[in-house]
């Protein structure tokens, strides 16, 4: 026992060198040291800048809303509703390549890139839900922000309505609670997804391109992103008589639990241990 113990203690050691040696990604265990090395170093990152950056995040992110509300607004009428919802995959990644490229802190990006540097022995739970905390209030507080500011100001120069606002938030949470819940962790899994993939090349067209499509993915299957849909949910509260405080409460607490889920353990828990057991081997 202390053998094997001694082995994995030198695993994970060899495993921290080799990420802070990496240059190029030709191999899984290359990408693999680039997110644990990625996610030392928003570990070391201090409590107050972190959660600024997770406020800006949130702040960004919004622009993928604005832009949400602002197509809806001009197809409402013109074409079907269910295929208006399908088209707004095209707008929806603009926001999350603004936030990933612009390395700003947003929770779903970060699911899984800190969750390795845990599986890996060089932090502990404790740090990593205490790094959570941070990013997922900055935020929240940035997308209520924006929220506020955006919802003042689009009647006043035509961009969509308050009425576009409820149409939108309320297409969000109309849903049971399982399926919200099954939703969110399908869009963790591909956002934990998207962060493996980005360390896989350090072309920026290439990057941005990825940003698109799995993003896209996202907003073309209507999965549920607790930060997106953090905005979508209060921006429906504020102008609707029948979505209360405690709904988006409720949203906010099922988004966020089947992100975590999804990015920490179906990307960040099955992608280190595919490795281990390969390098056990």
């Amino acid at each position: 026992m202390k053998t094997e113990t001694k082995k994995q203690e030198k695993f994970q050691k060899d495993l921290e060198k080799k990420s802070k040696e990496i240059d190029g990604v030709s191999e899984y265990r290359d990408i693999l040291s680039r997110v644990i090395h990625e996610g030392e170093d928003i570990f070391k990152i201090n409590s107050k800048a972190l959660t600024l950056s997770a406020v800006i995040a949130g702040l960004e992110i919004g622009f993928s809303y604005f832009l949400l509300c602002t197509l809806y607004y001009l197809l409402s009428g013109k074409v079907e509703e269910t295929t208006i919802f399908k088209l707004l995959s095209v707008v929806y990644p603009v926001g999350f390549i603004m936030v990933i490229l612009g390395k700003s802190a947003l929770f779903t990006e970060q699911t899984s890139v800190l969750t390795l540097p845990v599986l890996n022995g060089q932090r502990t739970i404790w740090e990593l839900l205490r790094i959570w905390g941070f990013v997922v209030l900055g935020n929240v507080v940035g997308g209520i922000i924006f929220t506020l500011f955006i919802g003042f100001l689009a009647p006043h120069l035509s961009l969509f309505t308050h009425e576009t606002m409820v149409s939108i938030g309320s297409h969000v949470i109309h849903y049971d609670a399982w399926v919200l819940f099954l939703s969110a962790i399908v869009a963790g899994w591909l956002m934990g997804l998207l962060n493996w993939l980005l360390n896989s090349t350090l072309n920026s067209l290439t990057r941005i391109f990825l940003i698109f499509m799995i993003t896209g993915v996202i907003g073309f299957g209507g999965f549920h992103h607790s930060i997106v849909g953090n905005i979508e949910v209060f921006g429906a509260f504020l102008h609707s008589e029948t979505i209360t405080f405690l709904d988006y409460l409720w949203f906010l607490v099922l988004a966020l639990l089947g992100n975590a889920i999804g990015g920490a353990i179906v990307v960040g828990l099955f992608k280190y241990r595919i490795f281990e057991s390969n390098y056990a081997s």
